[in-house]
């Protein structure tokens, strides 16, 4: 039982949002301070992504398994749900107990990060809402994920909001104020972009079934050819913003860091591109893509480290 719930959740997924909003906080770090009081917040920001994360995987599970969207021909791993090993109402409950969860992070947080500012403390508590709603309603309801709608989604809350509001956060408590930096500027839209990129691998993956089941995402409106181009167009904005984050804000050589660090990304998007017709070999480079952001993410936290311990310091 225990077995089917971890497959539910995930885990491999979780390295995305955790290693996301890590880079985040990392940022908070560089143009803050690094205390006990500040690991916590940071502690606490993790925690709440991998909960958005995996509230995000049960609710798409739900909604796909109340719509019939996942056939007998999926590509993909199989679900607990789709095996009758985990009922329909028991994945509702845990989605109501991990959405509380998430809600006690994510506001400890939010109110450790802001304990003197209502305004601020209001409108991050207004983005955590946002973020469980579309975590949400991604399958379920309106469905925005079956409308092509789900990359924009990722490059807000995996991108945007996963790397400026740990920076946000963090560097505030440290008494740098509301304030958004250049490089966090630039790595929140590479970061964003390179999420997309796995979301966009696994509706690669399901183009020929997602088009039966009427699954109107952007890889099956695009079709093959424009899914690869669009594809490489997401690889080269990674890159070209990560590049440029590294040029404007840190020092030249560590652009190499970062170049090492995007061959695997590469790797698996050549082949992925590649065998786009052939969704079980594009199911294999799911893996590969999420440990290609994995490992940026990781270098730029390397460089951050290097930046305040060698050069700032």
């Amino acid at each position: 039982m225990l077995k089917d719930w971890i497959i539910e959740a995930r885990p491999r997924t979780l390295l995305l949002g955790a290693s996301n909003c890590s880079l985040g906080c990392a940022l908070g770090f560089y143009y803050g301070n690094v205390n006990f009081y500040n690991i916590i917040v940071a502690l606490l920001i993790i925690i709440t992504g991998c909960l958005l994360q995996i509230i995000s995987n049960l609710a798409n599970d739900y909604g796909d398994a109340c719509k019939g969207s996942d056939g007998a021909n999926r590509l993909g791993p199989q679900r607990a749900i789709m095996t009758g090993a985990i009922s329909l109402k028991e994945l509702k409950h845990s989605m109501v107990y991990v959405i509380l969860a998430a809600c006690f992070t994510g506001f400890l947080a939010v109110f450790m990060s802001f304990p003197n500012d209502i305004n601020s403390l209001a409108w991050f508590i207004f983005l955590g809402v946002i973020s469980i709603t579309a975590a949400l309603f991604y399958t379920i309801g309106m469905a925005y994920g079956y409308k092509g709608l789900g990359d924009l989604a990722v490059f807000i809350f995996f991108g945007v909001l996963a790397i400026l509001g740990p920076q946000i956060m963090i560097a505030n408590v440290s008494g740098g104020g509301i304030e958004i930096y250049p490089d966090a500027a630039l790595l929140c839209m590479s970061v964003g972009f390179a999420s997309v990129m796995v979301l966009h691998v696994a509706n690669m993956r399901d183009i020929a079934e997602d088009t039966i089941n009427g699954k109107r995402t952007l890889a099956v409106r695009l079709g093959y050819k424009l899914a690869s181009f669009y594809h490489i167009g997401l690889l080269i904005a990674t890159t070209i913003l990560s590049f440029i984050a590294c040029f404007v804000s840190h020092k030249g050589w560590q652009i190499s860091i970062i170049a090492l660090a995007l061959i695997p990304l590469l790797a698996s998007s050549y082949r992925a591109v590649k065998n786009v017709k052939d969704g079980k070999k594009v199911a294999l480079e799911l893996k590969f893509t999420v440990l290609g952001v994995f490992f940026h993410n990781i270098a730029w936290i390397l460089v951050l480290c290097i930046d305040f311990w060698v050069y700032r310091i």
